[in-house]
């Protein structure tokens, strides 16, 4: 994997795959089953490395330090800024953002050995965004799985789906779920059958209503890429002071 050296901007290209995003949304997918050399991860900051050599296993060291190598080559392509110089925050439920001056919208996500990170270089104040990802793979408790996590209504739909098309659709719906509570950067304080995101692949708007506050995000889901469901979901950064009409 060619990766940007130390101190550098990013190389241009990217090494990674951009896809087609919905207007005013860049995507990039790529994968992590490679170790970053040292050029590369010196563009990373020292609590990068240090959650990094956390992990007990060499694969989800690996997985980590990859992916925020690759966050912040493609932050740096956005910014025009050296990667090692991007400096993150993060969010009252750990949700990281780009710092001022380098104000730049950004999710990333991964499964397995696959990571996409997705841009909004463009967006206006209050913006923000959700992707998830994940692999596509045989799901034999699907339907226990829906019934803890899916609402009634995404249930029904998916026992209605085709035994052979239900893990697909378990995915996305999934993928579409975790993208809205990504986008309103809630962390496990909303519940994952409180949002109503549906199966199917399509663009919608959805309304998530919890703890008196009420969230307008508009949803999408991306065709799948090499074994992988994806969706993102594009919020107002914060709650509306009154439920929708």
């Amino acid at each position: 994997m060619a990766l940007p050296a130390a101190g550098r901007g990013v190389l241009n290209p990217l090494p990674y795959t951009e896809l087609a995003a919905p207007p005013g949304l860049r995507l990039w997918w790529l994968r992590l089953d490679e170790m970053p050399d040292a050029a590369a991860l010196a563009t990373l900051s020292a609590d990068e490395i240090a959650r990094g050599k956390r992990f007990a296993f060499e694969g989800l060291r690996r997985r980590h330090l990859a992916s925020h190598v690759a966050l912040r080559a493609i932050l740096a392509q956005q910014t025009g800024l050296p990667a090692a110089a991007l400096v993150f925050g993060a969010g009252p439920f750990g949700k990281p953002f780009l710092q001022a001056p380098a104000v730049c919208v950004f999710n990333m996500s991964h499964s397995d050995d696959v990571a996409v990170i997705a841009v909004a270089p463009d967006a206006p104040a209050g913006t923000e965004i959700g992707v998830d990802v994940e692999v596509l793979r045989p799901m034999r408790d699907a339907i226990a799985l829906a019934g803890r996590n899916f609402t009634a209504a995404e249930q029904r739909e998916l026992l209605a789906t085709p035994p052979e098309l239900r893990d697909l659709a378990f995915m996305r719906g999934w993928t579409r779920k975790e993208a809205c509570l990504k986008a309103i950067g809630s962390g496990l304080s909303i519940p994952p059958d409180a949002v109503d995101a549906g199966l199917l692949p399509e663009q919608a708007e959805v309304h998530v209503a919890h703890g008196g506050a009420h969230h307008r995000l508009q949803l999408h889901s991306l065709p799948e890429h090499a074994d992988t469901a994806l969706a993102i979901a594009v919020g107002n950064g914060g709650p509306l002071s009154a439920p929708p009409a």
